[in-house]
């Protein structure tokens, strides 16, 4: 199993909610949900790249991840002002390309202590960033 594909698997076993954010050519696909309950390693049949797929019971939310192009994983935490002046702070995971493009981010959507322990502990368990 690649370091990448580990990460994906920690992502999954934590059973959080992430708002998963997807940039494309002209589009920028937002959605919050858990990485699961589904999730298999498989091969495109059409471009023969190694996919990490998680999805919800019915099938009805798919994520798909391209393992084999993430060349970098950094865990980030930062403030984000709100409009009644207080602060927010974001956990963000951004899962990178060859060029140091961002293929996806996955923002944790819960702030919860356990939520914040996992993050930390993924941040000490990995580093800040993980080159692949």
């Amino acid at each position: 199993m690649s370091k990448a594909q580990a990460i994906l698997d920690d992502f999954h076993a934590s059973n959080l909610p992430f708002r998963i954010v997807v940039i494309g050519n002209g589009a920028i696909l937002e959605t919050t949900s858990k990485l699961g309950p589904k999730s298999k390693l498989s091969v495109s049949p059409k471009t023969g790249d190694k996919l990490m797929t998680f999805a919800s019971e019915d099938a009805s939310f798919e994520f798909h991840v391209k393992v084999d192009q993430i060349t970098k994983i950094t865990f980030v935490t930062s403030e984000r002002p709100l409009p009644d002046g207080e602060n927010k702070t974001m956990r963000v995971s951004r899962f990178l390309n060859e060029k140091g493009e961002p293929m996806c981010s996955l923002i944790l959507a819960d702030s919860s202590d356990d939520s914040v322990q996992w993050f930390d502990g993924m941040n000490e368990r990995y580093g800040q960033e993980v080159n692949l």
